[in-house]
């Protein structure tokens, strides 16, 4: 019986314990043979901490836990032993000024016991310089540190300025040590969500090396296409009985909804190893790592971006952009990337820029669910039950239902009581759809001009057009005069062309009426 790490992140118990465990160790050697400082960026959920963790074992010379894997056999001789300093930042919460002091003092207190050096009444930073040093002069070997989710004692205070203005000038005295003890160490690992610029900690360490958007280095955590098959064979075969499907519609079904992230201009695929792991767990495809937390800061910064003036899907950004990693400034797409809520979907060469989108059927799914509970105070039943709906009206092409239940759900939701613009609107109802995962073109082009949004049903293919206080008449009327019609008869498929034409009342903030043609 295979046994999945769900609720494990240490390497040295996963193999111990005869877990799953899907080998990265030859990401390690290819790291501590060719640098000293590195950083990594990847979303909540996706295997930071076991990296931290297995790194941590391999430099305190566990050579009996990696027999049989990857850096087994890239290094063949002897192992040195290093002294490890380890410091995760999610063991802990920071909601008042001089938690995160505490914490660190908490930490420092157990390395000074390990090492035999006590200096507790010097200030957090003073302590970790003088230990780095102690160790590497009684030891005579060069200092380990290996941090885990760097910046979420601030990422975890916004919204409160104070606390986050104190945690964040802790945490920059507190890096900056390194940069005075660089001969004294001899690997540095950061993890965290993002390059929180305003720290400045990678001003001082001129060589750290950025993994997080390194084609070398895109597969470093979560698991590859190839991994997937590799590992996860049988277990698939298990989950296709379980649901009553075939292997191939099982794997279908797990590229769909966990696959999809991409980390680098190659665009390698790889999917949520958080997600995969209890899928395999349970035998069932489940919106698992949305289930383990929620963006709400991320939904209301949405939120108040005029909710329709920010469609994340096919946002583009520019490398300089992307690889600023301000998880904390004013760029929703941004930050929705480096948080897992959005991925590369495609790269330009000739412009050097990303093209952003969901990564698959969890994310949009989840950040809809969150959407709704912010909105209409829904909880996760009716949320599905309002998905479901639109799905059946679309596919049983009943435009009529799909109408009334999207003028149902646009009803009485505060953050549209202000818009006024017929751009505005149309894209409220566009991210709506694509957010539950109707089949959709937004905005098509014509050589006549732009299509609102283009919906594909059972039989039909439906064009509708949005119109701001005028009537469905004119909107109608735009379609045929444009000719919307003509580039889309090359992708009929035995379907029909219906035209729709949709009024939004300026008076009640919602659909007051449409025409079918």
């Amino acid at each position: 019986m295979v046994k999945y790490p769900v609720s494990e992140s240490s390497f040295r118990e996963i193999i111990r314990g005869g877990y799953k465990y899907v080998d990265k160790t030859m990401y390690i050697h290819k790291l501590v043979t060719t640098g000293k400082f590195f950083f990594l960026s990847r979303p909540r959920r996706f295997g930071k901490s076991m990296l931290i963790s297995t790194m941590a074992s391999y430099f305190r010379g566990d050579r009996e836990l990696f027999r049989g894997l990857a850096i087994d056999s890239l290094e063949p001789e002897e192992w040195v032993k290093y002294p490890v300093l380890r410091l995760d930042f999610t063991r802990n919460g920071y909601n008042n000024i001089g938690d995160l002091q505490k914490a660190l003092n908490s930490v420092l207190d157990e390395w000074e016991r390990e090492y035999g050096e006590s200096n507790p009444d010097d200030s957090p930073e003073m302590r970790f310089d003088k230990l780095i040093r102690f160790i590497y002069e009684s030891t005579g070997k060069q200092v380990v540190v290996l941090i885990d989710e760097y910046d979420s004692p601030i990422i975890d205070a916004y919204g409160n300025h104070e606390l986050e203005t104190a945690n964040r000038k802790t945490l920059h005295d507190f890096y900056r040590v390194m940069k005075a003890n660089t001969d004294y160490l001899k690997f540095v690992f950061f993890t965290g969500v993002g390059k929180l610029g305003q720290i400045n900690i990678f001003s001082g360490l001129n060589n750290i090396l950025d993994l997080s958007l390194s084609l070398e280095y895109s597969a470093i955590c979560g698991i590859s296409t190839q991994e997937l098959k590799d590992n996860f064979n049988e277990s698939i075969e298990e989950m296709a009985e379980s649901m009553g499907v075939t292997y191939g519609e099982a794997l279908l079904r797990l590229k769909k909804h966990y696959d999809g992230y991409h980390f680098s201009d190659n665009l390698v695929d790889i999917y949520n190893p958080y997600s995969v792991m209890k899928a395999m767990y349970f035998k069932r495809i489940g919106d698992y790592w949305f289930q383990s937390g929620t963006p709400n800061r991320l939904i209301h910064q949405f939120l108040s971006n005029d909710w329709g003036a920010t469609d994340l899907e096919g946002t583009v950004l520019s490398r300089s952009t992307l690889e600023s990693g301000d998880v904390l400034g004013t760029n929703l797409a941004l930050a929705c990337f480096y948080t897992g809520y959005l991925t590369i979907k495609s790269y330009n060469p000739k412009r050097d820029t990303f093209k952003l989108g969901y990564p698959n059927e969890e994310v949009r799914k989840g950040f809809f669910m969150d959407l709704m509970e912010t909105v209409k105070k829904w909880d996760s039943g009716r949320a599905d039950n309002f998905i479901n709906s639109l799905h059946d009206f679309i596919d049983e092409d009943d435009i009529e239902g799909f109408l009334h239940e999207m003028q149902s759900f646009l009803a009485g939701i505060p953050y549209l009581a202000h818009i006024d613009k017929e751009p505005q609107w149309q894209k409220n109802i566009l991210i709506i759809s694509r957010l539950v995962g109707l089949n959709i073109d937004a905005e098509r082009r014509t050589s006549r001009g732009r299509m609102d949004m283009v919906l594909e049903g059972g039989k039909a293919i439906y064009i509708l057009e949005f119109k701001y206080g005028a009537t469905p008449e004119e909107a109608l009327a735009q379609i045929n005069e444009k000719e919307y019609t003509v580039p889309l008869e090359n992708r009929l498929n035995h379907k029909s062309i219906v035209k729709v034409g949709v009024n939004i009342s300026p008076e009640t903030r919602n659909i007051d009426g449409w025409i079918i043609e």
